[in-house]
């Protein structure tokens, strides 16, 4: 399978909304152009199954399988429907675009079967998988993947599965801890106040809390973001969401595209 790499010069911009993430209100999100996902025309429709490499990377001490190379389904329409299994009729859920912030859904290609892709879904319960028709979307791979450590307060950022970055986070409390699992980066936002809670940009996960349903006006997402209290980093204090430092997340959102691997490990 031949697909284009993300590039920033061949997106488009994202559409702004009043949305939620990291489990509270962050208000009016101005989305910026350069960081959305390729939409390249690709025909989707391929015999070819997407097969990504893997290489073990030491992440705090133990073994992480990260993704050398990702394979992303990027909804064509407005609306997405998922299915139970490729030969299924009648999808169990039809994601609606947009998403809270960007102009499309996209999901992280596992598999291919028949005209349908396998798919990891951004909804409750974590992990949850899905099919998608090929017709639905189109496709693109990028080489960018992340391993959070609870245990090391971190996050390592790979490119070819090669370290290329890492920093020291702040990660959920005892009462409200970090979920657990294989996630992905959906969307990005630029929140109103970069000098606010959530610093000046907001990384939308595929993860949900395991404890709250809802909080604020938001559905309990995951994110990773910035923070107007860096002197918490590496301390169990947010409700979920993973913070860091501001230097950070405005490099991350500068070279990121959607769908990109998160893996968050005890």
């Amino acid at each position: 399978m031949n697909l284009p790499m993300m590039s920033r010069r061949n997106a488009p911009s994202w559409v702004v909304r009043i949305a939620v993430v990291c489990v509270a209100s962050v208000g009016v999100l101005a989305v910026p152009s350069h960081a959305a996902s390729a939409r390249s025309s690709v025909a989707a429709q391929t015999s070819t199954t997407p097969s990504p490499t893997a290489a073990t990377i030491p992440s705090s001490g133990s073994g992480v399988k990260v993704a050398a190379l990702t394979i992303v389904a990027s909804a064509k329409s407005a609306a997405t429907p998922a299915y139970d299994s490729p030969t299924a009729t009648k999808p169990f859920v039809t994601f609606n675009n947009k998403t809270n912030f960007s102009g499309r859904h996209v999901f992280i290609v596992l598999a291919q079967q028949g005209d349908s892709f396998k798919v990891l879904l951004p909804m409750r319960p974590n992990g949850k998988t899905g099919y998608v028709k090929a017709k639905d979307v189109n496709l693109y791979q990028h080489d960018y993947a992340a391993v959070i450590s609870l245990a090391g307060k971190s996050l390592t950022l790979y490119k070819s599965g090669k370290e290329v970055l890492k920093d020291t986070v702040a990660i959920g409390s005892a009462k409200y801890p970090t979920p657990i699992g294989s996630f992905y980066m959906r969307e990005l936002a630029r929140p109103r106040n970069p000098k606010g809670a959530y610093g000046p940009w907001a990384f939308g996960l595929s993860a949900y809390s395991n404890v709250l349903q809802k909080f604020g006006r938001g559905d309990g997402q995951i994110g990773i973001h910035g923070t107007n209290q860096p002197q918490l980093l590496g301390q169990s204090v947010s409700h979920g969401c993973i913070r860091m430092r501001n230097a950070t997340i405005i490099k991350l959102a500068e070279i990121l595209p959607q769908g990109v691997p998160v893996e968050i490990v005890a």
